[in-house]
């Protein structure tokens, strides 16, 4: 059985991740489509870790029962 908390904060760096790889293609493209819809992915997955943070600090009130 998967502990939740394991498997969010598993989740957190599989986004953050993904957050440095984009960055990394940001720096490698010019075309301006590209680089704004980057700019979108990754405030959409910034916004994701901040709700992934509040779920993990709500979670570890109950760790010993999870």
């Amino acid at each position: 059985m998967v502990n939740p908390l394991d498997a969010t904060l598993e989740a957190l760096q599989y986004t953050q991740d993904a957050i440095d790889e984009i960055k990394v293609r940001k720096n490698i493209t010019s075309e301006k489509q590209t680089l704004q819809d980057y700019d979108k992915i990754i405030k959409h997955l910034e916004d994701s870790i901040s709700d992934m943070i509040n779920a993990v600090v709500i979670f570890q009130k109950y760790e010993k029962t999870l």
